[in-house]
């Protein structure tokens, strides 16, 4: 209803202004016309006075005001020192007054001059004009303006109908404008009222208007889907985690249920501390790093920026990881150039490429082969991590970066899903990014990109 008002409201006042707008022109219009019809009526009469002289001038004088006319149209002629030489018939028009300054402004200046004349017993006011046309000789000529304004005031009676038509039509109109333009609105409205009620797959309807009600339709859906996916992973995160809280809880109570059952000796006692300490060093790692990727996500933690030779980490890295890699019989190879610098957080990058090394070595089976290629692009430098393992069918490489994913559905690999995730949060923060290329039973290749000598922003 409000908006019908506003509708009504602006489409009234608007009228109203295109209405005052148009009077004034109209009338300016008239003023104007009049003006050249009297300017047109001194010319004639100075084609009479050439033509015929003073006598001719007062004939078409008294021509000009026969009858009714005289009503109308009124006639003076004066000399230029102010004597009155002829007159048409002024029954009519008393009160008319001897035009002195106006004749002496014309003995300097021939121009004519144009003034409104509002005689008291006249209902409506004349227009007069006063021009030379002959020696020494000045015409007077007045016209009523009753036309001009019986012409505007049916000008405004028309106009006080169209506002009582716009003042009975305003309503309806506006309540059908407002109406068709909040139906979008309402739409989205139940939608949300539908999804407050557990209804996650309401989606609004998208019309083919490609207007700004179908690009909020769009935007809404597109957040209902993106709410709907981020509490699905929620479910599946606290799934995930409850799943890997529950075993090392678990063995814990175990463990100190069998102490209290033998009587707690001392080497019992020891055992239990020892699985107690390493169990909780589980589950501390697990939490830390969790933190670690919710602070590097939302930009609560700083990185520490430094020059940094890629090459120089690449080689630790690989050190680090050399003797797994032997235990396993794992070719591990790495192809570097001879140096190859960004800015960044170095312990941060170090994270990253290890978590990228020790996901190769978990899923790659005895006798395969990792190879490590940097390269020096115009502005990237990019790491390619291929390894012969298990590989990934499309599906799974649409997860691997989620939180708590394995594609290890048994869990039988050691790890709890978070450093693929932890990964993508560091090189995310470094203005970088991590592509995946994977055949299933032949293997996978993780390609980090990174800024070339770039200098980052210092907050995450």
């Amino acid at each position: 209803m409000r908006l019908t008002a506003w509708y009504a409201a602006i489409f009234f006042a608007f009228s109203i202004i295109a209405f005052i707008v148009t009077y004034f022109l109209v009338a300016a219009a008239l003023h104007e016309e009049i003006d050249e019809d009297l300017k047109e009526d001194i010319g004639e009469f100075v084609a009479f006075m050439h033509a015929g002289g003073l006598e001719r001038v007062k004939s078409e004088m008294l021509i000009e005001t026969q009858g009714s006319e005289s009503e109308q149209t009124f006639f003076r002629l004066w000399t230029a020192n102010g004597n009155l030489l002829a007159t048409s018939d002024l029954s009519t028009w008393s009160g008319l007054i001897e035009p002195t300054e106006i004749l002496i402004r014309l003995r300097s200046n021939d121009k004519p001059v144009f003034i409104t004349l509002k005689l008291t017993h006249r209902e409506y006011d004349t227009r007069s004009i006063y021009a030379v046309i002959g020696p020494d000789i000045v015409l007077e000529m007045g016209e009523s303006l009753e036309d001009s304004v019986d012409f505007m005031k049916t000008l405004l009676k028309g106009f006080l109908m169209m506002c009582i038509a716009v003042l009975l039509l305003g309503g309806p109109i506006g309540w059908f404008m407002a109406k068709r333009a909040l139906r979008g609105v309402q739409e989205i409205t139940n939608a949300a009222s539908a999804i407050t009620g557990d209804a996650l797959e309401k989606r609004v309807f998208v019309r083919s208007h490609d207007d700004e009600l179908d690009n909020l339709a769009h935007a809404f859906n597109a957040m209902l889907d993106r709410i709907q996916a981020l509490i699905i992973g929620m479910r599946e995160m606290t799934d995930n985690l409850a799943h890997d809280l529950r075993s090392p809880v678990g063995r814990i109570r175990a463990a100190a249920e069998m102490a209290m059952t033998n009587g707690g000796s001392k080497s019992d006692v020891e055992t239990i501390a020892a699985t107690t300490a390493e169990e909780c060093d589980r589950l501390l790692e697990m939490i830390n790093t969790t933190l670690d990727i919710a602070e590097a996500e939302s930009g609560a933690s700083k990185l520490k920026m430094v020059d940094i030779d890629v090459v120089e980490l690449v080689n630790d890295a690989v050190e680090l990881f050399q003797p797994v890699a032997e235990d396993k019989e794992i070719i591990l190879d790495a192809d570097l150039p001879n140096e190859s610098h960004t800015q960044g957080d170095l312990q941060r990058l170090q994270r990253a490429v290890a978590c990228l090394l020790d996901n190769a070595l978990k899923y790659t089976a005895a006798g395969g082969r990792i190879a490590l290629r940097l390269s020096n692009e115009d502005e990237q430098i990019k790491l390619a991590i291929k390894d012969t393992g298990i590989g990934m069918t499309a599906e799974e490489i649409s997860r691997i970066f989620e939180r708590f994913y394995r594609c290890d559905r048994s869990r039988t690999q050691h790890g709890h899903g978070l450093g693929l995730n932890l990964a993508l949060a560091f090189i995310h923060a470094h203005g970088g990014d991590i592509s995946v290329n994977s055949t299933p039973q032949q293997g996978s290749v993780f390609t980090v990109s990174l800024p070339h000598n770039q200098v980052m922003q210092h907050n995450l």
